[in-house]
């Protein structure tokens, strides 16, 4: 392997002031965006970089034969750089603390995963076929909260208004083409999310999941990038949606062992980086919620909205 890939969280990393984020400032003034300010301070892209801090190379584009050629020149001037400008001076210092430390190893994690659906007048570009993913966290409690407690056929449970406020504002949200904002508290203006156990099998519980959610929100703001950023004109967004899913919950385990949700309704209107600017009337979309892989550890991106405490504290009573 020539190269140690890895992906991370550019908004923290560009505006950050631990030793990490610095880091990476050092790298990333070096490459494309190096001192831009006008229109944005945005440094998002794919860096080739050493060890010590010296960009290799760096390119934001989603072509696949850019990226590659991206490559191949930093991989030439790597084997073109010294050892002692290769390394750091020293062995860097302590990780700080980060969402991702909040990982709940004994909880409930999805992968969710987003996608416009078939309507009458698609784009004709990369957008016909965009698709996002974030994820989805839920402590051990609040996995168990979709869990009835009688464990017998016929038994409901419903979600508690906290953690279907959360799912409605901060996963039903329209990241499709884009970077989107979390719905703003006191917009969910509708949400219920409901599991019935249809079958017990040993020690393994089978449910269904059903559901509705709708939030919206009203207010000014932009929605075409930077082109109407200082003028932006009053704006409506949301997503209206049924959901319908199943699930295995290993009661000896304590511990969900499959998981599949779908999320159906209808968006519209959209927010400034989400590409949506000319695409605000009223379209199909699609969330689908399924159980993450082993080690996939990347944190949800509104997990500071979770009500949780922040990284290195102890938890809010939610997050328990």
């Amino acid at each position: 392997m020539e190269f140690v890939p890895a992906a991370d969280d550019v908004g923290r990393l560009q505006r950050g002031k631990d030793e990490e984020c610095a880091f990476f400032q050092r790298i990333s003034e070096q490459g494309h965006y190096a001192g831009r300010t006008v229109p944005s301070a945005t440094r998002q892209g794919i860096y080739a970089a050493a060890p010590s801090g010296v960009l290799l190379s760096s390119v934001n584009t989603r072509r696949t034969e850019a990226i590659a050629k991206m490559l191949e020149d930093a991989l030439g001037r790597w084997k073109d750089l010294p050892r002692e400008e290769r390394l750091l001076p020293k062995a860097p210092g302590r990780a700080p603390a980060r969402w991702e430390d909040l990982y709940p190893e004994d909880g409930l994690v999805l992968r969710v995963h987003s996608r416009d659906l078939p309507r009458e007048k698609t784009a004709s570009d990369w957008r016909a076929k965009a698709w996002n993913r974030d994820h989805a966290w839920f402590t051990k409690a609040e996995a168990r909260a979709f869990v009835p407690v009688e464990a017998r056929p016929g038994a409901t449970a419903e979600l508690p208004g906290v953690l279907v406020d959360r799912v409605a504002r901060l996963h039903l949200v329209d990241n499709v083409r884009g970077q989107v904002a979390a719905f703003p508290e006191g917009s969910v203006e509708r949400g219920r999310i409901a599991t019935r156990i249809r079958e017990v099998e040993g020690t393994r519980i089978l449910l269904e999941i059903s559901g509705e959610t709708r939030a919206g929100a009203k207010g000014r703001w932009p929605v075409r990038g930077f082109a109407d950023e200082k003028e932006p004109e009053e704006q409506g967004r949301g997503f209206d949606a049924r959901l319908a899913g199943r699930a295995a919950f290993e009661v000896g385990e304590e511990r969900f062992v499959a998981f599949e949700l779908v999320a159906i309704g209808e968006r519209w209107g959209g927010t400034q980086f989400n590409g949506r600017g000319d695409d605000l009337e009223p379209s199909p979309i699609g969330v689908f919620f399924t159980l993450a892989g082993e080690g996939d550890r990347v944190a949800p991106a509104a997990i500071a909205r979770y009500g949780w405490a922040a990284p290195g504290r102890p938890r809010a009573a939610t997050g328990k």
